[in-house]
């Protein structure tokens, strides 16, 4: 659970209480329903989404917003995005420069200047191997002000 007063928020949406650095940050209220997420998945995937949301989990101030196929891992600013694929988890990691590793077969830009890098995790091997660039990307987010 997110401890929200570690989340050195600007504001705080008055209906769901989430925090966010910028005022009347557009959003959905609520983080989603994680059931929903994990439902008819492969249980290879499933229990590799568990595994990556314990390791999230242990960083301070983490709430994990889940939609359809996809989740968030955010602070007040999104560090890492998943999306369920038939085989993989496709996994986005937010980091401030270009880290350059096989790991990532897509890195991206942002107009905001955060650089995305895109991994598929098909196993725990893949996964621990990309820790230490979320750790680095959580780190940044914590960092980052507006």
């Amino acid at each position: 659970m997110l401890a929200r007063e570690d989340m050195n928020s600007t504001w705080k949406c008055p209906r769901c209480k989430r925090s966010f650095r910028q005022v009347n940050q557009r959003h959905s209220c609520g983080t989603g329903d994680r059931a929903l997420l994990l439902r008819n998945k492969p249980a290879a995937l499933v229990d590799l989404f568990q595994s990556l949301e314990k390791i999230v989990q242990s960083y301070e101030g983490v709430e994990i917003v889940t939609k359809d196929r996809y989740a968030l891992f955010r602070t007040t600013r999104i560090f890492a995005d998943l999306v369920f694929t038939r085989d993989a988890l496709r996994l986005v990691i937010h980091l401030r420069e270009e880290a350059c590793s096989p790991l990532f077969f897509k890195v991206a830009r942002s107009e905001n200047g955060r650089v995305a890098h895109v991994a598929m995790l098909h196993d725990a091997a893949e996964l621990e191997a990309v820790q230490p660039y979320l750790k680095k990307a959580y780190d940044f987010a914590r960092s980052e002000r507006d």
